[in-house]
């Protein structure tokens, strides 16, 4: 059994609000995530992780899309929010997890695929997507100023990916990690890290740049046009 754990359990304070409930062309941006995942033959259930507060809202998502199994809350952190979306997962004996961000709305059946052939094929522990940067990358030193750097060195983009979700991973893997990291009190920017720090091998595909994750209100308007043209909003 394959399932997908969705941390969608933010507040948006920076953002104004929570993001994963703004829309776009008429829906919610987590709609989009979970029509792909929730019609993706390669995914048996959906473990939502929500705010205390929308649980209710999740449930109701249950008549759009059935395989959502559990509505769950969600943690301080996304890294807690995912480890009580894998707790809630265990329960259905899961070899496969997928972790995707409530908020990337622009992800198409052909990633998911394409993830869990790389992770037979190379017999890994995780399977992440990543873009190279297209931008010069810096190594910056302690702030001047906010948004002033004193800059240390340039690195090589060449050894630099950008990293997206969604991020396959071994069930039992991706559990064990996330409760080392839970009593060493370590928190990781993605999930992948954890398996990096505990000595699993990671290995990475190439992503998408359209599969943005919704952090300004920028991305709204940008994300629309990708959704447009993937065809996940009608022209």
């Amino acid at each position: 059994m394959r399932v997908a754990v969705v941390p969608a359990a933010g507040i948006g304070r920076r953002f104004g609000g929570k993001k994963q409930f703004f829309k776009i062309g008429g829906r919610e941006i987590l709609e989009y995530p979970l029509k792909v995942l929730n019609k993706s033959d390669l995914i048996d259930g959906i473990i939502l992780v929500l705010p205390q507060e929308d649980l209710k809202r999740g449930e109701e998502l249950k008549e759009k899309f059935p395989k959502l199994l559990r509505v769950i809350p969600g943690g301080k952190e996304r890294q807690s929010s995912v480890y009580r979306g894998l707790l809630a997962a265990e329960e259905f004996s899961p070899k496969e997890v997928i972790v995707h961000d409530g908020v990337r709305p622009v992800i198409e059946l052909s990633t998911i695929s394409d993830m869990v052939i790389a992770l037979s094929d190379y017999q890994s522990d995780g399977i992440v997507l990543g873009v190279k940067p297209k931008e010069t990358v810096k190594e910056v030193e302690s702030p001047l100023e906010p948004g002033d750097f004193i800059v240390k060195r340039t690195l090589n983009r060449d050894k630099l990916i950008l990293v997206q979700t969604p991020q396959l991973f071994k069930f039992r893997v991706l559990l064990e990690c996330h409760k080392r990291a839970e009593k060493e009190d370590f928190f990781a920017t993605d999930d992948a890290a954890l398996l990096e720090r505990y000595g699993y091998t990671v290995i990475s595909i190439p992503g998408d740049y359209r599969n943005l994750k919704i952090t300004t209100p920028e991305d709204l308007k940008v994300a629309e046009l990708f959704l447009k043209e993937i065809g996940a909003i009608p022209d």
